[in-house]
């Protein structure tokens, strides 16, 4: 266990190091673009690891549940743990998320920090990390694009959208609720990871309704705008990024956001993804 926990310390500062590398490298962009970077890093990693430990190692996750974990699974379980307790700090400092992502990061973290503890459960655990991170990526991407003013191109920022959205409904809440199933009717996983479990697809179920909300929003854009180049005057329709020169600037623990910051720290409760849905859902 002592191992555990140096392994993951060291992980720890590995994700703060290339956050403050990314600092430095760009010096001119605010904190949070720096902590993006660094979480779809790890969404990537993350996703290409668990990827081939779920489907390609012989590892089932319904049927293999509950057993002892392998060495592979406690280095992702590792690797995705420092990264978690390293942005939990990072969000707690800049104060930029909301109640339910920081119950998201906590959920995530004690799960994981469980599932080491133990021993045991790392397939399913596993499992549902690859579930998250792969919608991160996407949600990451969104918000590059929007910082960098590439969101409003209809093909990209619709087609970002749609994939997130998919991605969440098939994996986080379809293949995710029936992965919760089949731990609950399993003898084998011990009850705190039956809870940890049960509390990770509650929280998907609160980013379902965000989700289900910014939808709306994004077909009724999409119907607005295919309506004004078909001549049709539409007076209500709205441009996220319109007034970005004018928006007043605001501070974060000392550290001024411009007016685009602003916009993109407020735009929607989709702001950082995390670790479990199962799958930085969302948010970062």
């Amino acid at each position: 266990m002592d191992l555990i926990v140096q392994r993951v310390t060291g992980w720890v500062i590995l994700w703060f190091t290339l956050y403050r590398t990314c600092k430095i490298v760009f010096n001119k962009k605010q904190p949070e673009y720096n902590c993006r970077i660094v979480t779809l890093l790890h969404a990537i990693c993350i996703t290409l690891t668990s990827c081939y430990l779920t489907f390609f190692q012989g590892s089932n996750p319904y049927t293999v549940l509950g057993f002892p974990n392998t060495s592979a699974q406690v280095t992702c379980l590792t690797i995705s743990l420092g990264y978690f307790l390293y942005d939990f700090m990072w969000c707690l400092y800049y104060q930029t998320e909301g109640p339910v992502m920081i119950m998201h990061h906590i959920v995530s973290i004690t799960f994981m920090a469980v599932c080491l503890y133990l021993g045991v459960s790392g397939t399913e655990t596993v499992a549902t990390i690859f579930g998250s991170e792969v919608t991160s990526i996407f949600l990451n991407i969104r918000w590059f694009l929007k910082s960098h003013e590439m969101y409003n191109n209809a093909i990209v920022g619709y087609t970002v959208d749609f994939i997130f959205v998919l991605l969440f409904l098939i994996v986080r809440i379809g293949v995710g609720g029936t992965l919760m199933y089949s731990v609950w009717a399993s003898d084998r996983p011990p009850s705190m990871v039956k809870a940890g479990g049960t509390m990770f697809y509650f929280i998907n179920c609160i980013f379902l309704v965000q989700i289900i909300s910014f939808s709306r929003y994004r077909l009724k854009n999409w119907s607005n705008s295919s309506a004004m180049k078909n001549g049709i005057n539409q007076p209500n329709s709205t441009n996220m990024l319109k007034h970005i020169g004018t928006a007043e600037n605001i501070s974060i623990n000392g550290h001024k956001l411009n007016g685009a910051a602003k916009l993109l720290h407020q735009d929607h409760v989709l702001l950082k993804p995390c670790v479990f849905d199962n799958t930085k859902l969302l948010t970062k």
